[in-house]
């Protein structure tokens, strides 16, 4: 059994409200992409959950340090402060939120079925997905939630990151143009920021993918709420089909589901044009490569080379526009959307 430092009886019977009398702890979620060290606590005593996920930093210095750098931690504790509560999607249940540290006690969703992120999400749990994800971004439409983080501060650190790791592991892939692209992209990725800046900015959750989510019938869970900000709508959107659907799926998929994103929007009263859409997930495809090489980078091959396929694909089968866009913002002043 492991042991966390500081964490006793004591504390988790003051931190929920029960009265604990042992508890068993099993570390989780050390794959890829986890920015934080999570752990399942069993319990025993009364007034209790069964058990809860503990979510703390990462001890691995590179994690903590990218981490940091995003500011993770700060932001999924504002989310679970502030937001879950009234969230349009289903989130865990936050138990505890430490005040002066990054600590949460949370839901544990391990009764949940858990989908093969390799084979992708079949056609119902993607319609699911994206309706929920159309739910929860028209649920901040109109006004955004106070203090968010901005989109610019997470695109600011992630160039740092495609000028080095990300052009490395593409210069290890056979070229091809979808590549070519993306190691012009990643060079000057900075550059690029008016281009989703200037874009409807809604309120995002940044990770939406097959890893942070558990999907039964028409409910879902969505965690790992690090990475929320404003972003374009196709944002997360994008991310989802590309690293949550195996390529031939999405490419026979994607008209509907992003029909089904549209639709829901429209029920909740929302004027957005189709076509703006469609833009906007298409050009949110490039920086979508930054996981694939994040995972590479971490050694996971088989999971990195998946979700690098699974991006260039969706890369080039949109490139002539994609292309088009990204050449035009290089030659235009910031501050005008671009996107036609």
């Amino acid at each position: 059994m492991r042991s966390i430092p500081q964490i006793d009886a004591n504390y988790l019977s003051r931190a929920l409200g029960g009265l604990v009398e042992s508890f068993q702890v099993e570390s989780i979620g050390s794959g890829e992409g986890y920015m934080s060290d999570l752990y399942r606590i069993t319990l025993q005593g009364r007034a209790l959950p069964a058990s809860v996920i503990l979510k703390r930093p990462s001890e691995d210095p590179e994690k903590l340090e990218l981490a940091t750098r995003f500011n993770s931690y700060g932001r999924e504790q504002y989310f679970y402060r502030e937001l879950s509560e009234h969230s349009a999607i289903r989130t865990p249940r936050c138990y505890f939120n430490a005040d002066h540290k990054f600590l949460l006690l949370l839901e544990d969703a391990g009764l949940w079925p858990v989908i093969d992120v390799g084979a992708g999400a079949s056609f119902a749990q993607a319609i699911t997905a994206v309706t929920h994800l159309a739910r929860l971004h028209a649920s901040h439409w109109a006004s955004s939630p106070e203090a968010v983080a901005h989109f610019s501060a997470g695109f600011e650190a992630a160039a740092l990151d495609m000028s080095s790791f990300v052009i490395d592991r593409l210069g290890e892939l056979p070229q091809s143009a979808p590549v070519q692209f993306m190691q012009q992209y990643a060079s000057q990725s900075i550059n690029y920021l008016p281009l989703f800046s200037a874009q409807k900015q809604v309120f995002s959750h940044m990770d939406f993918r097959l890893d942070n989510m558990r999907i039964s019938g028409d409910d879902l869970m969505l965690f790992d709420w690090g990475e929320c900000s404003l972003a374009a709508p196709g944002f997360d959107l994008a991310y989802f089909l590309i690293t949550s659907l195996t390529t031939r799926n999405r490419r026979i998929w994607e008209e509907t589901l992003l029909d089904t994103y549209h639709r829901i929007l429209a029920a909740s009263g929302i004027r957005y044009r189709r076509e703006e859409l469609f833009n906007s997930y298409r050009l949110a495809v490039p920086p979508g490569f930054y996981l694939a090489a994040l995972v590479l980078t971490r050694g996971h091959q088989d999971y990195g080379m998946t979700l690098a396929e699974r991006c260039l694909g969706a890369i080039d089968d949109h490139l002539p526009f994609i292309m088009k866009q990204f050449d035009n913002t290089t030659e235009t002043p910031a501050g005008g959307s671009t996107i036609g």
